[in-house]
């Protein structure tokens, strides 16, 4: 499957000029290209190419599909960058076709869902050969103006989407069930069925918003997570501690009553891809005036207290900004925990939490959050002695954050000073975001 995409995106080069060449592949998908000084163009393809990765060719690919509008690109490049993942079975798909019976697309046409996913415009092959008209001409006939002559199954396997990639066969379930096609009980109730084959293997539709009162559902793998979505994130403060109270207890709206001059609150909908770096610094541009990302981080950088910390900071974006580009997920730091959501429970007893702010949070896809937090002398002693009590306080805090999804990794402040700092940061996150699936 890479050498089949190493020939689509070497025929896409091939076919630009020297000139282009040397600007379109770097403005379209990031990939530098060689001068063309004293090579012929085959020669300046393989030296642009020879060192990507398998899922740097993915990526590339991916967007120069996108460019183009190439379904048949967009499919291989998935495929490639799906290779490692749990598979969602042909079994599992025969089963969901069979959930939907001989209705896929409900209130909708069948072509206008499917034809933004699947090439249909091949001439159909059917039992007596071809016919003359188009698979899109095909489906029109028997699901559309013909309901009940070609079940799901049969439409599944007409497309391909049995063999096709888990990202396109999630994105058609996403309209099968998307407001427009089903709402209501119905919507409702099919999700349901749905996500009892899915979860077979590992994946399922979640809500993730909602259109005029009606839930929205995307696909994606069936992790712990957080339950809720994150909103008035409270952090970097450079001051006292900001004091809230609520507004509506009941949906968990606050007010900062003191000390909103020192932090920085983030108020727009965090939805299932996280919280990006691009997106923090699309926000401070919008509400402060001649802001930008550099002058954002500066400001982060203030409200960060000790060496250690601005080191983890600091090398975080040296280390990932290029590398990740527009998928950077955003760091913040001195995070007010207790105005997160997923607590919301903890809040309405009205109980004291254990820990009120973290030292980093970074919002990743599919509500995964991570804490990270850099201990110094003060997370295990009390007036410069040693305390069990303060070291209990800690880890009782930690348990209650696991408990409700988060992660939470710890450095102690030592680790972050001196020549191997630098390296143990580098090799915390490179794992970190293997472990989550965050492409480099």
């Amino acid at each position: 499957m890479a050498d089949e995409l190493y020939g689509h995106v070497a025929g896409i080069l091939y076919g630009m000029t020297h000139t282009q060449m040397s600007d379109e592949p770097q403005r379209i998908a990031g990939l530098v290209v060689p001068a063309p000084e004293g090579f012929s163009k085959r020669q300046r393809i393989e030296l642009a190419l020879e060192n990507l990765t398998q899922e740097d060719l993915g990526r590339v690919a991916l967007k120069f599909a996108a460019a183009r509008g190439d379904i048949p690109l967009d499919e291989a490049a998935r495929k490639v960058l799906e290779a490692d993942d749990p598979p969602l079975t042909q079994i599992t798909r025969r089963d969901i076709a069979r959930v939907l019976g001989d209705d896929f697309a409900g209130e909708r046409s069948t072509v206008e869902v499917v034809e933004g996913l699947f090439p249909l415009s091949s001439p159909f092959e059917g039992f007596f050969g071809s016919s003359g008209k188009s698979l899109r001409d095909q489906i029109t006939r028997h699901m559309d103006h013909n309901p009940g002559d070609w079940s799901v199954e049969h439409l599944f396997g007409e497309i391909g989407a049995f063999d096709c990639s888990r990202a396109r066969f999630g994105a058609l379930l996403e309209q099968a069930v998307h407001p427009l096609s089903r709402s209501g009980d119905e919507q409702a109730k099919t999700v349901a069925a749905l996500n009892k084959a899915l979860s077979r293997d590992g994946y399922e539709l979640a809500q993730d918003g909602e259109i005029s009162g009606h839930p929205l559902f995307i696909f994606r793998s069936l992790v712990r997570g957080v339950d809720g979505r994150p909103k008035n994130l409270i952090f970097a403060s450079r001051g006292p501690k900001p004091e809230i109270g609520f507004t509506d207890a009941i949906n968990n709206d606050i007010v900062i009553l003191s000390g909103e001059d020192s932090c920085l609150v983030y108020h727009r909908p965090i939805g299932a891809s996280g919280l990006l770096w691009s997106e923090l610094v699309a926000w401070w541009s919008e509400t402060t005036p001649g802001a930008d990302a550099a002058k954002l981080g500066a400001r982060l950088q203030e409200s960060i207290a000790s060496d250690a910390e601005r080191k983890l900071f600091a090398t975080y974006f040296k280390t990932y900004r290029s590398a990740l580009g527009e998928a950077l997920p955003a760091l913040l730091p001195q995070v007010y925990l207790h105005y997160d959501p997923a607590i919301v429970k903890t809040l309405r007893n009205r109980l004291p939490l254990p820990r009120q702010r973290m030292d980093f949070l970074i919002l990743l896809p599919n509500r995964q959050r991570i804490v990270i937090e850099v201990d110094g002398r003060h997370h295990f002693s009390e007036n410069d002695l040693p305390s069990l009590r303060v070291y209990a306080d800690m880890v009782s805090a930690d348990r209650e954050l696991r408990l409700a999804g988060y992660e939470v990794y710890r450095f102690g402040a030592n680790e972050l000073v001196g020549s191997g700092a630098e390296a143990r940061v580098t090799d915390f996150f490179d794992k970190l975001f293997r472990l989550h699936r965050i492409r480099q």
